[in-house]
Formats: C-alpha cells, sequence, structure tokens
C-alpha cells in the first residue's frame, strides 16, 4: 500500500513540476504533453479517485510554490492563489481516476473536457489576474501550434493536451506486455508465477482486444492533431487587410532612466518627446506609452496637456498616453488627434490585488486612424475576456495597452497577452512603465521588444499587418466550447458501461 501511495506522490510532484516549467520558460511548456502520463497510466491499472486525490494536492503544491516564489507575490495572493489551484488539480487528477479507464475514446476526451471547464472557472470564480491565471499561458510561446485557440479560448489547449495523453496512456498499457503486471502491482514481484493473473493472450500475446484499444487511440488522437493543424494552417496564413505604423515607448521609475523624471521638463523631453520626433521621422502615426507613466493633478491639467499637444501636433502623430489622475485617483489613459485635442479619456476597469484608485466602469473608446480602428486598455484589463473580446467583436484593427509590471510578472504577463491577440485576431501594442514594451501580432508574435528593466528607456517601432476578421471566439466568447466539454462528459456518463475491450 505504502508503495502505491508513494508512485502517487511522485507522479504528483512530478507534474506539477511539469506543468509549471512552461509558466516561467516559455518554450518548456510542451512539458505539459506528458505532465499527466504517469498519473494517467496508473489510472488505468487501479482506479482509485482517492489516491489520485492525493497526487493532486502534491501536484497543486509542485505547481504553485515555486510560482509564487518568483513572483513575490503578497502573502494573501500566494495563500488564495495555493489553495485554489491545488482544489482544481486535485479535481483535475480525481476526474482522470474516474473517466480515463472506462472507455478509450470517450473517457480521455472527458478528461479533457473536465481541464477546460476547470480552467474556465480558475480564471472565473477567483480571477486574482483573470486569464493569466490559466495553466496554458506558456503555450504562447509556439503561436502557430494554437491557432485554433482563436475558437476556444486559451484554455483549449488544455482540452487537447488532456485528449492526447490520455490516448497516449491507452497506448503506453495496452501495448505493453510487461507493465500491467509488475508496475501496477508492485506486489506481484513477490507473488509465484502460477498465481499471477494472466493479462495477455495465449502464449504470451497481448490482448488482441487491448491491441484494439491502442489502435483506436492512436488513430484518434492523430486525427485531432490532423484537424487542428488545418485549422492553424488555415487561420496562421491569412493575408493582411492593410497596415499601419505602431510605436510605443517605455522606461522605469528608477536609476535605469538615468534620473530622469517624465514629470519633469528634461525627463519629458527625453523620454517622451525625443523618441515620439523619432517615431514620426520613422513614419508612426500612432505613439503609445506605459501606464501610469505620468502623474497629473487637475490644477496642473492645461498646462500639461499642452506639452503633449506640442508633441502631437508638430509631428502629426495620434497620442494614446497612461497616466494616473492624482486629484480624482484614477488610472487612466487618454487619447488625443494629431491636433493636440484630447478626444476620449479611459479608466482601467480590472485593479490588480491591493492596487489603489478608483476602477473605471468599462467603457471602452476607439478612434480612427488612417481609415483603421484603434482601440486601448490598461495592462490588468487584457486578462479579462469581457474587455478583450470587446475589440474583437467590434473588429478593432489594433489594440493599444499601457501596462506597468514588476521585474517577476513581466514575462508572465507578456505570455498572456500573445495569448488574447491570437483569440481576437489584432495586434496588441504596448508601452510599459516598468516592464517589457512591445509589439505583437494577432497571430501572437513578438515583432519586437524592450525589456527596459535589462535596457532602461526606449521606445519601439513597427509596420504592424492588420486583418479583418471577427474570431468565433470574440463572437461566442466561452459558451460553445464549454458546450462541447458538456457534451463530452454527457456522452461518456451516458456509455460508461460500453467501454472497449477489456476492462481488467
Amino acid at each position: 500500500m505504502k508503495t502505491n501511495l508513494n508512485r502517487y506522490r511522485l507522479a504528483g510532484v512530478a507534474g506539477g513540476l511539469l506543468l509549471a516549467a512552461g509558466q516561467f520558460l516559455g518554450y518548456l511548456s510542451v512539458l505539459q504533453l506528458i505532465a499527466l502520463l504517469p498519473l494517467m497510466v496508473f489510472a488505468l491499472r487501479d482506479k482509485r479517485p482517492r489516491w489520485a486525490a492525493l497526487a493532486g494536492l502534491y501536484m497543486g503544491i509542485a505547481y504553485t510554490i515555486p510560482q509564487m516564489i518568483y513572483l513575490r507575490m503578497p502573502i494573501p495572493v500566494t495563500v488564495i492563489l495555493l489553495v485554489w489551484m491545488t482544489i482544481q488539480l486535485m479535481l483535475l487528477c480525481m476526474a482522470i481516476a474516474y473517466f480515463l479507464p472506462v472507455h478509450t475514446i470517450l473517457g480521455p476526451l472527458a478528461v479533457g473536457a473536465v481541464w477546460y471547464i476547470l480552467d474556465w472557472i480558475n480564471y472565473t470564480a477567483v480571477p486574482v489576474w483573470g486569464m493569466a491565471q490559466t495553466f496554458a499561458r506558456g503555450w504562447t510561446a509556439y503561436p502557430f501550434a494554437i491557432q485554433f485557440i482563436s475558437i476556444t479560448s486559451i484554455s483549449g489547449v488544455l482540452f487537447v493536451v488532456g485528449v492526447l495523453q490520455g490516448f497516449a496512456a491507452y497506448i503506453i498499457v495496452r501495448r505493453s506486455k510487461f507493465y500491467p503486471l509488475w508496475l501496477a502491482n508492485p506486489s506481484l514481484l513477490q507473488t509465484p508465477p502460477a498465481l499471477q493473473p494472466p493479462p495477455l493472450g495465449r502464449g504470451g500475446a497481448i490482448c488482441p482486444c487491448w491491441q484494439g484499444e491502442s489502435l483506436w487511440a492512436g488513430v484518434t488522437g492523430g486525427a485531432i492533431l490532423l484537424i487542428l493543424a488545418g485549422v492553424n494552417a488555415a487561420i496562421w496564413f491569412q493575408k493582411p487587410a492593410d497596415s499601419i505604423k505602431v510605436a510605443a515607448a517605455g522606461w522605469v521609475f528608477d536609476d535605469r532612466s538615468e534620473g530622469l523624471n517624465p514629470n519633469k521638463t528634461a525627463g519629458f523631453e527625453e523620454l517622451f518627446a525625443a523618441p515620439a520626433r523619432e517615431a514620426a521621422a520613422e513614419g508612426g502615426r500612432i505613439f503609445t506609452t506605459g501606464e501610469m507613466g505620468f502623474y497629473i493633478a487637475g490644477h496642473e491639467w492645461d498646462e500639461r496637456i499642452e506639452q503633449f499637444a506640442q508633441v502631437a501636433r508638430e509631428n502629426d502623430l495620434w497620442l494614446v498616453v497612461g497616466y494616473f489622475n492624482i486629484s480624482i485617483d484614477e488610472n487612466r489613459i487618454f487619447f488625443m488627434s494629431p491636433e493636440g485635442r484630447v478626444v476620449h479619456e479611459y479608466t482601467k476597469t480590472h485593479l490588480t490585488p491591493f492596487e489603489p484608485g478608483h476602477k473605471g466602469n468599462g467603457d471602452l473608446k476607439t478612434i480612427e486612424v488612417d481609415g483603421l480602428t484603434i482601440g486601448a486598455m490598461i495592462c490588468q484589463d487584457d486578462n479579462f475576456s469581457e474587455r478583450t473580446r470587446y475589440y474583437g467583436n467590434f473588429k478593432a484593427d489594433i489594440v493599444l495597452c499601457p501596462a506597468q509590471d514588476w521585474r517577476t510578472v513581466k514575462n508572465a504577463h507578456l505570455q498572456a497577452v500573445r495569448a488574447r491577440a491570437i483569440e481576437c485576431n489584432y495586434p496588441i501594442v504596448r508601452g510599459a512603465a516598468c516592464g517589457i514594451t512591445a509589439a505583437i501580432s494577432a497571430r501572437g508574435e513578438v515583432f519586437s521588444q524592450v525589456d527596459h528593466y535589462a535596457s532602461g528607456p526606449g521606445y519601439i517601432i513597427e509596420d504592424i499587418p492588420v486583418y479583418g476578421s471577427r474570431t468565433f471566439f470574440s463572437r461566442f466568447g466561452h459558451w460553445p466550447s464549454l458546450a462541447v466539454a458538456g457534451v463530452c462528459i454527457g456522452l461518456f456518463l451516458l456509455r460508461q458501461d460500453a467501454g472497449v475491450g477489456c476492462t481488467r
């Protein structure tokens, strides 16, 4: 008994670390393709949901604690996420033990469906960081492989990863002549051969019905991969409808900005006005900055705005500027026309935990630049689909997203925002007052970036391609995919007595 429990504990720890690896380094997200496999293999031999729940407990701890330490979250946030993520993984592991062994096709599909639903609940019920909490965040390092999330959302990756591992587990177990005897039941090593149960066919051959199971698992898994490859290619190779040059500047409020303060005359010139002139000289039409890049009080509004207006008029630029309105305690952006007129303002809707200030009402704004529709939001807003889908459904051509991150969260936030671009089929350009300034294509590629913690102040400018089509996800959200997940689970429940082949 103790040996079996230790197997589950080790499977949980290994699975948690493999799930977390891609959240640190995106290219390691492929390790998620084997993260659940040991537990699934065990589940096919001894259907024990309670043991699987124990594996999930260890998996949740191994997944969450390294990330919380690295990200340096506030203690209350750390505790909440530790408990919440661990509950999610315990439920997932119990689902594996319950669903997977019953049916070769419907079992893996049900496991993938449960993981999709749990991930949606993860960032909906306790949305500390919104969709940045998804287990699939690191997969944005492989944008070509995940274009289908424009249909399913980023959680669709987890459905695929869960299903494919379920099929792989069937292939491993049902094709192995030796595994079913000793690895699943170590006590059989001490059992006389004459008393061991025969899982194989006559003469030691693999049971024919087990061969059928592994064949069906392989065929179905291959068919899913072919369908996804076709969808990904169809989206990836679409031709852009137009393009526009957009520039973004950023800095860090410490000595990396050479002591310059953007709220002072010298700092404004070096950090904002000079880069704006250079961007305009390179053909830029829009210039944006980071979240709360400036602090402006009500009594100085006219004087400060005239500074920006002069830059806009002299360079024929649209400006989208992040600032904090000290007088009313609001985190805002303003849209300024090339004539130097403020045409819109927007107040940040989704504040981060413990962030001061008053949140906005979610009233997003757009402007027209050279016949293209340009939208904007602020930092944490991009982690919430009701904000991002608005622009996708409205068909904004480009979305600007001024941001401000701390050193340890900057990479995770960049991972997350790349998924939003793919889901809604629009490029995202973000200036960063602390963090990473970046231009991201509608396909999730990072065209250019500047890490201001590493390089100090700077700007980027890119000729950004834009696309004319809305995505399925931006139109309908999560509900169609949740319905499909529900159907997968419902079919399993209806057919759970129709297992294929041997069920020993």
